[in-house]
């Protein structure tokens, strides 16, 4: 099944804002991108020129609604969205609950969608522990841990090789985020990391400060800044993720090598 999952034991790493950008470039390359939020905040759909006032969501009928394709909300872009939406805390709570005793439901909620061979689901999860990341786990997700290149990464480094953070057994891919070479510390660090998790990390995205430039006049890094370092890191990770995706593979939609 084509589903790609981003987390991160802790916050602050760029997850919402990386998996928008990966979605535009699963986009160009060809794919249907459908992409759906299980962070509260409801930050993902701001990316895909949704407004604030935009309050519609997939939570709120998640247990009623058996397929979910029937809550997709369409962008300007063609990314297909499943907005977490606006919900109140007994709805929230509602779902969480839902969701724990049944994680294998988001599964067959998205079945249609993970079955179709060109079709790419990204989930963007909130940070930490959560029913939706043991839901990933229930799905068979293609599972990506989202890192700074900093010391708090490296902290939590063990709990996700452990599998303390995802569950036994799960491997997950890696992407550093937001390296900045202009600094000592994280250089080393992302060098450290690269030797350290060898062919399971995806690749490194640059700080590039055309990212939060094209999110405020929002477009997509592809968009605005073509031929910025940021586009070019996140057009190779957006190949790599291709080349993972098994009916993707099997139908000969693979991305081309750069």
């Amino acid at each position: 099944m084509n589903l790609v999952s981003l987390s991160s034991p802790k916050g602050g790493v760029g997850k919402t804002t990386l998996t928008a950008n990966l979605a535009h470039a699963l986009k160009r390359l060809g794919h249907r991108v459908v992409v759906i939020d299980f962070d509260v905040q409801n930050a993902l759909r701001l990316h895909f020129g949704l407004g604030f006032g935009e309050g519609r969501g997939f939570v709120a009928q998640a247990v009623e609604i058996d397929d979910w394709r029937r809550l997709l909300v369409p962008s300007a872009s063609g990314i297909e969205l499943l907005p977490y939406g606006e919900v109140s805390d007994a709805q929230r709570l509602a779902f969480e609950s839902w969701l724990s005793a049944h994680p294998e439901a988001v599964a067959q909620r998205l079945g249609p969608l993970l079955n179709e061979p060109r079709c790419v689901v990204l989930a963007d999860l909130p940070p930490g522990p959560s029913p939706s990341l043991t839901a990933m786990g229930a799905a068979d997700a293609i599972q990506v841990a989202v890192l700074l290149a900093d010391s708090a990464s490296l902290s939590v480094l063990p709990r996700i090789e452990g599998g303390d953070f995802m569950g036994p057994g799960v491997r997950p891919y890696y992407i550093i985020n937001q390296v900045d070479r202009r600094r000592r510390l994280s250089s080393d660090v992302a060098d450290f990391l690269q030797d350290r998790l060898g062919s399971p990390l995806l690749g490194n995205v640059h700080r590039d400060e055309a990212i939060p430039e094209a999110l405020a006049c929002e477009q997509s890094i592809f968009d605005y800044a073509p031929a910025s370092a940021a586009a070019h890191d996140i057009d190779t990770l957006a190949r790599s993720v291709s080349r993972l995706l098994p009916s993707l593979q099997s139908h000969g939609v693979v991305a081309p090598a750069l």
